[in-house]
């Protein structure tokens, strides 16, 4: 190139504007006015066309402008004029312009053909310099697992273009892996390779969202080394650095057609996967539903082996995270585990995958492999079933499902997660993990079935109630029942609940959402499983069955609800229903038993009929023959429990009733109604009074509604300042806007305060004995109400009445009660709390009870002493002295001294007497607490 040395650092003489007879275009032949640094620029059109090829030309900055036109400027450099061909631009001349070093500014070209010497503005054009910014959102990953993916943003100042990325170290293979991100694979998502001549049009790229990955053509320099983000525009994404080897790369980012360059630094070390399980020991009655929760570190998945050879039975899973939360959660039913039926009541996650080798659903790229530690070879084909064969779970002629001849039986079993999808037979035929990154046991325990009882609540649809969180909070416990209120049969129940989820149309999800009544009679009705339930009258009219429970009801009238965790089922019955709850219609006052049975086969353990095919049994197999699948055979094996209620009418009764059987009611502001009913605590309820026909003027008041109470009484507070004393009136208990109890009324100035029976002076209080001791306490009850009233007083140890008596009390009156007689020999050493209970009061004290034990035999008595020599013989006649009398025998021996007595003189014991049974049924630890 011929450099002007008269043009060269030197402006020249401002000339008159002049128009230029061409354009400036890029290599697409696309006019333009402003090119990124680095791109290319030609003058194509009629004034260079007329200069002649070779000719030279001045690449000249401007240095301003002046009026719309180039005032001065700076030359910077000389150019040859070539044919336009010559650069893929048709026809004409042409001159090449390369911006790689050119300064950000205004450039024009003149000197040749017809070129004007001082251009028009816009017949200049601009060169700026492109930004590109290129950030890994991590500074260092993983080289598998989820910490292998990070963010990757790359953005510019400029709409689209076109970016080499490199990276020592890393081939073209290596980077198309990386950001074709997590999925995509070089074998077999590789597009065509391009040219850099088919960037602007091409379409061979893999899209990684926004990201169009390119591979260049061999024949490209370097391409062996490099991919291309093909017409990017601003974007972030996922990069994925699976598969890549450890170490620290340096990443080079390039537009391909300005100077504009960016690098990113970023480390690949090596995934150190964990896993940890929320809880070391999983404890769950066999038979019932168990979560467990497996904690993952650098990792997003895992493989788990649930039991081994050691269990009798063994599963492997394939687990994912699948809603990033670093976790895997999911539930296993015991019951259906090992026998062939639907995934889908077996193995249950909300927000996860799990996947199992027994029931085939471990999808392609997570089988696990199985190798054999002694050949190394991998066992195939049917790998796990092969691995079960090798480690002695089957026969080869049976399937994965013969593991198991009952359900999952009371034991322990190993829960273990494999960081890698290797399982291994070792030397001794049993199963080993190639990379155990996690351990725990599931402790299947013995179920049965230990308490039944009932409780009421609100008339509501039985459906109404959405867990047992809030079913709790509105149960009171009672066993008599008013008809139209819920009825709650509490059952201390395990080992159904895994089954009742199989037969649920609504699977695991009722063990939130309740169970229909159906799932219930279903069970009942698979005799072979031996698990009877059963609600029904105790009497039957005429030659009717008796009435009973009829689990066919729809759901809003009888729903089943269970927690697990404390091992409790609560039916719950609307009884409102017109009676659908129930096989007929129930009278006033029935009593009922409600039963709940498993029961155990005289000779036979409980057995499949066939695991292969379905989860059903009986004893030895026989589905008509009853044997609870976890009970050893014998009949004493079989457990039971009961509860009686009773359901009657809605009833109430009014306090404060006078000899004339009218309750008295002030004429105030503030008058109380108050008195006890039958109907479920918490219900809303009001009183209306209402004169009589005869009053004048008449009135009627109604309360607003209130809540009966705990115990089953209420009070009502109306306005009857209006009424005159000695008014009559009707009063009305009202439920949901009906009368349910009435009685007559009378309007009084002042009503007698109602009775309450205080106790006092209780003798004796803290109190130390020994076992077997007899205890007489006594007490002061006082009625420091108005009104006169019987009350049962009890005596209670440890919470159990032991003894009551009946007393009546007139108002201000007292007496003394004494309990004798109580026998502490039924009763454990310890303390006890005892006392003195009212319906209103008590007292209570410490009962400490020690050891004791029987006095030691008394001494044998002495033996008695020698009898007296016999008396001399009297001298016969003449003859010789008679002989001596012979010695007396020795005494008897004394007789054994009497056992020593056990009895104390402690004061406040006498007497030893029976002691009352203490037996009570065991109180759900949750009560209403209003």
């Amino acid at each position: 190139m011929v450099v002007s040395m008269f043009a060269a650092g030197f402006a020249a003489a401002p000339v008159a504007a002049a128009p230029l007879n061409g354009q400036y275009v890029d290599d697409a032949g696309t006019s333009v006015d402003i090119v990124y640094q680095g791109q290319n620029v030609y003058v194509t059109g009629g004034d260079i066309d007329a200069a002649s090829v070779g000719d030279t030309v001045n690449l000249r900055e401007v240095d301003s402008f002046d009026s719309g036109a180039v005032d001065t400027s700076s030359q910077v450099e000389q150019l040859t004029v070539e044919q336009a061909s010559e650069y893929g631009l048709g026809s004409g001349l042409a001159v090449e312009i390369d911006t790689d070093d050119l300064s950000s500014g205004d450039y024009f070209v003149r000197g040749a053909g017809d070129l004007p010497n001082s251009p028009d503005q816009s017949d200049t054009f601009e060169v700026t310099t492109q930004s590109l910014s290129a950030e890994f959102d991590d500074s260092s990953v993983t080289d598998e697992g989820s910490n292998a993916e990070t963010d990757l943003d790359i953005s510019s100042d400029r709409g689209t273009y076109s970016v080499n990325v490199t990276a020592d170290g890393l081939e073209d293979e290596d980077l198309f892996n990386i950001f074709s991100g997590d999925g995509a694979n070089f074998s077999a998502d590789a597009p065509s390779r391009i040219s850099v001549d088919d960037l602007d049009s091409t379409s061979n790229f893999y899209s990684n969202g926004d990201f169009r990955v390119g591979l260049y053509q061999p024949d490209d320099e370097n391409s062996d080394q490099k991919i291309v983000l093909v017409r990017h525009q601003d974007a972030e994404e996922v990069v994925d650095f699976d598969g890549i080897d450890t170490g620290d790369y340096d990443f080079e980012f390039n537009v391909t057609d300005t100077e504009a360059s960016d690098a990113q630094s970023i480390s690949v070390g090596e995934l150190d996967r964990s896993a940890s399980f929320s809880e070391s020991v999983y404890s769950q009655t066999a038979g019932d539903i168990v979560e467990m929760t497996i904690e993952l570190e650098d990792t997003e998945n895992a493989w788990v082996q649930i039991g081994s050879e050691d269990s009798g039975f063994v599963d492997v899973l394939y687990i994912e995270d699948d809603d990033d939360d670093n976790e895997v959660t999911f539930e296993v039913n015991t019951r259906t585990l090992g026998t062939d039926v639907n995934e889908e009541v077996v193995y249950n996650t909300e927000d996860d995958i799990v996947q199992s080798e027994l029931y085939g659903s471990v999808a392609s790229g997570n089988t696990p492999e199985y190798y054999d530690e002694d050949t190394d070879t991998s066992l195939s084909p049917d790998s796990f079933k092969q691995y079960l064969v090798a480690i002695d779970q089957i026969e080869s002629s049976e399937t994965p499902f013969d593991q198991l001849t009952r359900p999952l039986q009371p034991t322990t079993y190993e829960v273990a997660v494999n960081g890698n999808n290797n399982f291994i037979v070792n030397e001794d035929e049993e199963s080993e993990l190639d990379d155990e990154i996690g351990l725990a046991t599931l402790d299947l325990t013995q179920p049965g079935v230990e308490n039944v009882q009932t409780w009421t609540a609100p008339a509501n649809p039985a459906d109404e109630t959405s867990n047992v969180t809030e079913l709790l909070n509105k149960v009171s416990q009672d066993s008599d029942i008013a008809l139209d209120d819920q009825l709650v049969i509490q059952a201390e129940a395990t080992g159904i609940y895994g089954h009742m989820v199989a037969l649920d149309s609504n699977g695991f999800d009722a063990l939130d959402d309740g169970f229909s009544a159906s799932t219930l009679s279903d069970l009942d009705d698979r005799t072979g499983e031996g698990v009877n339930i059963e609600v029904e009258a105790d009497d039957a009219t005429g030659n009717q069955d008796p009435t009973s429970l009829d689990f066919s009801a729809n759901q809003d009238v009888i729903s089943v609800f269970v927690d697990q965790e404390s091992g409790q089922m609560f039916i719950v019955v609307d009884t409102s229903e017109d009676d659908s709850a129930f096989s007929q219609s129930v009278d006033d006052d029935t009593d009922f038993t409600a039963e709940i049975e498993y029961e155990a086969d005289d000779e036979e353990q409980f057995n499949f009929i066939d695991p292969d095919t379905d989860a059903r049994g009986g004893a030895d197999g026989n589905p008509n023959v009853a044997a609870f699948p976890y009970f050893a055979a014998g009949e004493d094996n079989t457990e039971s429990a009961s509860a009686d209620f009773n359901l009657a009418d809605r009833e109430a009764s009014f306090d404060n009733v006078n000899d004339n059987d009218e309750v008295e009611i002030t004429n105030t502001e503030s008058a109380t109604v108050t008195g006890t009913t039958n109907v479920a605590p918490g219900t809303e309820v009001s009183v209306r009074v209402q004169s009589t026909s005869d009053v004048s003027p008449s009135f009627v008041e109604t309360s607003e509604d209130f809540e009966v109470s705990e115990d089953g009484t209420f009070e009502a507070e109306l306005d009857l300042s209006a009424a005159s004393l000695n008014d009559t009136a009707t009063v009305d208990f009202r439920v949901e806007g009906s009368s349910i109890a009435d009685s007559d009324a009378v309007i009084v100035e002042e009503v007698d305060t109602a009775a309450a029976f205080t106790v006092s002076d209780l003798n004796p209080q803290d109190v130390t004995a020994t076992v077997g001791d007899s205890l007489t306490v006594s007490a002061t009850v006082e009625n420091t109400g108005e009104s006169e009233a019987t009350q049962t007083v009890e005596f209670r140890v440890g919470g159990d009445a032991v003894d009551s008596q009946e007393v009546t009390l007139g108002g201000g009156e007292s007496t003394t009660v004494e309990f004798t007689g109580i026998d502490t020999s039924g009763l454990d050493a310890g303390d006890y709390e005892h006392g003195v209970f009212t319906n209103d009061d008590s007292q209570t004290a410490t009962l400490t009870l020690e050891e004791g034990g029987d006095g030691s035999d008394g001494s044998d008595g002495s033996d008695g002493s020698d009898g007296s020599d016999g008396s001399d013989g009297s001298d016969g006649s003449d003859g010789s002295d008679g002989s001596d009398g012979s010695d007396g025998s020795d005494g008897s021996d004394g007789s054994d001294g009497s056992d020593g007595s056990s009895d104390s003189e402690t004061p406040g014991f006498g007497a030893i007497v029976a002691l009352v049974a203490l037996i009570a049924a065991a109180l759900l630890a949750t009560r209403r607490n209003d």
